[in-house]
């Protein structure tokens, strides 16, 4: 599903073996509903992913996001995932806990709402990812996309193309990234833009075309 995932079979296994990404049902989550009781009059942040598996990072968010939120009283923060909810909130600052939204281990459809009702898409991973579909689902709802600087993540945002990248584990610097993009509409409107050409290479329509191509291409090539 991407070069990493390539090159670790390459290294173990041989061969040569053809990268096609997962694919995402686009239209899904461009076209999913947001929840404006779920929306901050000062914007939405939103994050998915297991809460007590360090390295999905909430524990950063959680800092970065009370350093942001303690001067934005409107500012909201939708958390969709599976863990121990209560010790993620004593991850935050106590003024800044009502302003956040635990939806738990939520639905597709719920998580899908979640991502078209967030301004910004925070994806504070520590590593150990070797795609990062869930930054393509947070494009294709129009979220923008803010993300640790990790191999997989750099490879899916271009290199910063098509989303902002800050250094893996740097709470100032998600703070001071999240804040940017908040203040800023057009800089999230530009990158939503090219966000959304870029999600069509991960498009089942997209992908399922490569998977029969390759099926088609061993068949031509098969020995009767």
């Amino acid at each position: 599903v991407s070069e990493y995932a390539r090159d670790t079979l390459v290294n173990h296994i041989g061969g040569e073996p053809v990268v096609i990404p997962n694919g995402v049902y686009v239209e899904h989550y461009r076209d999913a509903l947001a929840r404006e009781e779920w929306r901050g009059p000062e914007g939405t942040v939103a994050f998915v992913g297991r809460l007590d598996e360090p390295r999905k990072g909430f524990a950063l968010l959680a800092e970065a996001f009370g350093r942001v939120a303690a001067d934005r009283p409107g500012l909201r923060l939708l958390v969709v995932g599976g863990g121990d909810i209560d010790r993620a909130r004593s991850r935050l600052a106590a003024a800044v806990r009502d302003q956040v939204t635990f939806l738990g281990p939520a639905s597709d459809e719920d998580k899908a709402a979640a991502l078209r009702t967030a301004d910004v898409y925070v994806a504070p991973n520590t590593g150990g990812e070797s795609f990062g579909i869930i930054l393509v689902e947070a494009m294709s709802a129009g979220a923008t996309v803010l993300a640790s600087d990790i191999p997989a993540f750099r490879r899916v945002l271009g290199g910063g193309r098509y989303g902002v990248l800050f250094p893996s584990e740097d709470t100032d610097a998600l703070a001071a990234e999240l804040t940017g993009l908040l203040d800023d509409p057009a800089r999230r409107a530009a990158l939503d833009e090219q966000a959304q050409q870029a999600v069509r290479r991960y498009d089942w329509g997209t992908v399922a075309t490569e998977v029969l191509q390759v099926y088609e291409t061993v068949t031509t090539g098969a020995v009767t």
